[in-house]
């Protein structure tokens, strides 16, 4: 059996990308008679249609979808290579450049941290930004791995391995203790501290009180951790926090918790590129 013929590969590859072979034409600047005789060699070598016409637009067939598949990780692996080589990556890497969304500022592990910074031969690079800045840098090889509590908007260059779960409680003193029972009726019952208009969990938090009707008494707003820690342990009201603030706060026995927000739970992904079996890769699966 003769050898594929990754140049017909990559016209069929271009041309299920830009949906004609007129664009492809365009696009590669080559004669449309080329593109088409390409697409027919590589169908005849595989001995299957890879796409058909309908209403003048080029779909692909059930075996075309595979071969785009298969084609996409061919070209993304020769990109890979490229890369690597031009760059003088095959030197093992001894720092990990980390990125934290800032959506996840109230509920990072950042103790999780901790096992890679124990690493003496591993310089830990770590900075908090929103995620499309990120995520475009993650693309672009500037930084390795990136935290986020969403896989949405992904390139085909990229993979999302699930670290975690983000789990939320309200918390109060202890003097609240008997709210329990009604939980999360009752926090209409008690005066509630707020996170400020540019925290994206507010949103959330809003959201959660329309669907259970739930209307505190609002005594004040604010960010800080510290702040509401101060507050919860007065007793002026509840306050919303991540789970690894809540364990903080319940070290003070003055505090209590009224119940998990079960509405606000959300995964943690950790994002990496697909290639990358490094140690951003191997981190994640050595959680």
């Amino acid at each position: 059996m003769e050898r594929l013929n990754y140049n017909h590969l990559y016209y069929f590859y271009v041309v299920a990308k830009e949906g004609s072979i007129k664009a492809t034409s365009e696009k590669l600047n080559v004669t449309q008679p080329t593109i088409s005789d390409q697409i027919k060699l590589l169908e005849e070598y595989f001995e299957v249609k890879l796409f058909e016409r309908r209403n003048r637009r080029l779909e692909l067939t059930a075996e075309g979808e595979l071969a785009l598949k298969y084609s996409q990780k061919i070209f993304d692996l020769g990109n890979d290579l490229s890369y690597r080589l031009h760059h003088d990556v095959s030197v093992q890497k001894t720092s990990i450049d980390v990125g934290t969304s800032s959506s996840m500022s109230y509920h990072f592990p950042y103790a999780e941290l901790i096992r890679l910074f124990s690493n003496d031969d591993i310089q830990v690079n770590h900075r908090e930004d929103k995620r499309h800045i990120l995520l475009a840098e993650l693309e672009a090889g500037k930084i390795d791995l990136v935290f986020s509590d969403s896989k949405e908007a992904l390139t085909h260059n990229m993979q999302a391995i699930k670290y975690g779960t983000n789990k939320t409680f309200a918390v109060a003193h202890k003097k609240y203790k008997k709210f329990i029972k009604t939980f999360p009726d009752c926090l209409s019952e008690i005066p509630y501290f707020r996170y400020t208009e540019d925290s994206l969990l507010r949103d959330q938090i809003d959201l959660f009180f329309t669907q259970y009707q739930i209307n505190p008494k609002i005594i004040g707003e604010g960010d800080d951790v510290d702040l509401l820690h101060e507050v919860t342990f007065a007793g002026l009201g509840f306050t919303i926090v991540s789970e690894l603030a809540k364990d903080k706060f319940i070290q003070d026995k003055e505090i209590i918790v009224l119940g998990e927000i079960e509405e606000l739970e959300s995964t943690l992904w950790g994002i990496i590129k697909n290639l990358d079996r490094g140690l951003a890769y191997q981190f994640l699966k050595n959680k």
